[in-house]
């Protein structure tokens, strides 16, 4: 009996602790140090972001532009607004966005890194806190505690598109109708379809992963959670970010993280600063700014591949990651050792086939 307790304890235990590992505690850090990120800073904008519904056409749109553009601005990009009309077939959208385009110059010539993420609200009542004004608000944190000691060597460009809301409407007209788009050599995006819960890492490319997994192992975020499985789920629903225009017209790869965790606030009017966890908003930024760190000095022209790796995330471990053509034998193994493990049980009487 006391086995049986004990073992349930552990179990449970072992569950316990694989969740909570998998991101920030909810604690607003308030760090002196200007080179760590500050979440009551991040939410100091995220209130402001917030403060009203922000769709396209409203007056607080538009004021919602002019306070991003002047923070990015603050830190020393350069600043400018692009807008095309856009129509999009599969969305059955015709509109005219607006994007926030910034660029700060890398000391070295090369591929650039861009940020994404967008600041319309969903129309009519949601005041966008989550979705997407947590993205925008962890980009602008970021790269002011980045840029607090440190250059870059790669161009960075921030894209806070508009009209993603009606159709990715911002995206494609970055994409299809913006010079810069030609010299990207990886986006990371950043998004929201619920107010809480882990943010999970999804990779967005035409061809296999294999490269793109290695450097996001070498970059070392500190709770990564994502999985191969989820994003070959993912690739079948009909489910589409800014990033899928990146991907689909311009071949570009890219990293989604997004959480969906109170997906019942998603597109609402409860889509609030209140409603919004704050450990969501810390597991953005322990993404950010390590891939920050290392994607901006690192090299961007050679990215792809045609191989593919099984990857996903281990409490102690963090990503893990080995040769897709190593799933079957692995799976082989798996239940080899499976079928030693329960005829060593029967021959030492631990069980029985009426407890399996």
């Amino acid at each position: 009996m006391l086995k049986k307790v004990a073992a349930t304890l552990l179990l449970a235990l072992a569950v316990y602790w694989g969740y909570v590992s998998l991101k920030p505690s909810n604690t607003i850090s308030t760090s002196e140090n200007s080179s760590s990120f500050s979440t009551e800073k991040a939410l100091e904008h995220l209130k402001i972001i917030s403060e009203k519904p922000h769709y396209v056409g409203t007056p607080e749109h538009e004021k919602v532009k002019e306070y991003i553009a002047g923070e990015l601005q603050k830190l020393g990009f350069e600043v400018s607004y692009q807008e095309a009309y856009s129509v999009t077939e599969d969305w059955g959208s015709f509109t005219k966005p607006e994007n926030i385009i910034a660029k700060y110059p890398g000391t070295e010539k090369g591929k650039a890194l861009l940020l994404l993420s967008h600041y319309d609200s969903n129309p009519f009542s949601s005041y966008g806190a989550s979705d997407d004004g947590s993205g925008v608000v962890t980009i602008l944190e970021g790269l002011r505690a980045f840029l607090s000691e440190n250059k870059p060597k790669n161009d960075l460009l921030v894209v806070i598109s508009d009209a993603e809301e009606l159709g990715l409407n911002g995206a494609d007209i970055f994409v299809n109708k913006n010079p810069l788009a030609k010299n990207v050599g990886l986006v990371l995006n950043f998004e929201a379809r619920g107010s809480g819960g882990p943010s999970y890492m999804l990779v967005e490319t035409n061809g296999g992963n294999k490269t793109l997994i290695k450097e996001f192992i070498k970059a070392n975020p500190q709770f990564p959670v994502g999985n191969s499985l989820a994003y070959s789920i993912y690739k079948m629903l009909p489910n589409d970010t800014d990033l899928t225009r990146f991907r689909e017209d311009a071949n570009i790869d890219g990293f989604n993280f997004a959480f969906i965790d109170d997906h019942f606030d998603y597109h609402t009017a409860l889509d609030t600063y209140a409603r919004l966890d704050v450990s969501s908003l810390k597991h953005q930024a322990s993404y950010l700014m390590p891939l920050l760190t290392y994607f901006s000095q690192a090299d961007l022209s050679n990215l792809k591949s045609e191989e593919d790796l099984v990857y996903f995330n281990t409490p102690v471990f963090k990503m893990v990651s080995y040769p897709f053509s190593w799933a079957i034998p692995v799976l082989i193994l798996a239940v080899v050792l499976f079928i030693l493990l329960v005829y060593y049980g029967i021959q030492k009487q631990t069980f029985k086939f009426a407890n399996i």
